[in-house]
């Protein structure tokens, strides 16, 4: 459906004021959003994280806690760290290259603790790592963030 007029918006309480009228609110989609940041890379850490935590965490979940063994515990601290990095990689694209750096450490770290998550995690998070280090800003990226930069200075 398409109209003539402009368009009109209701604020949060449903009454419209001369203030939401005149906002411009520039919207950004998700696939703008994706290409701003290491995503392929994230979500790759993020998954290799889960494969390198799960089997630890059902060792460490089946057992009684003196029974378990140190190293399972280890494993999903290890396999959480992989997650965490894969989320602050979407979050704080600008250290994409940091980010990945650790991730390839907690996933050769992995390897020791918890097998890698039977190697599949281990190989999932060190390329999502790889990824993340080889990921360089777009121009969208870096137009957002100018944009942002200029709007705090006035």
């Amino acid at each position: 459906m398409t109209t003539d007029g402009p368009e009109i918006a209701a604020g949060s309480d449903g009454v419209l004021t001369a203030a939401d009228e005149e906002a411009d609110v520039e919207t950004i989609t998700f696939a703008e959003w994706r290409r701003a940041r290491p995503f392929a890379g994230a979500v790759l850490l993020v998954a290799g994280g889960l494969l390198v935590a799960w089997p630890s965490l059902q060792v460490v979940l089946s057992t009684q806690p003196y029974d378990a063994y140190p190293t399972s515990s280890l494993g999903t601290v290890v396999g959480a760290g992989i997650v965490f990095v894969g989320v602050a990689a979407l979050l704080r694209p600008e250290r994409a290259r940091e980010l990945g750096v650790l991730g390839l450490v907690l996933a050769s770290v992995s390897f020791l603790v918890a097998f890698g998550g039977y190697l599949i995690g281990m190989l999932i998070a060190s390329a999502g790592g790889i990824l993340c280090f080889a990921w360089r800003p777009t121009e969208e990226y870096e137009r957002l963030i100018l944009d942002e930069e200029s709007d705090k200075e006035t």
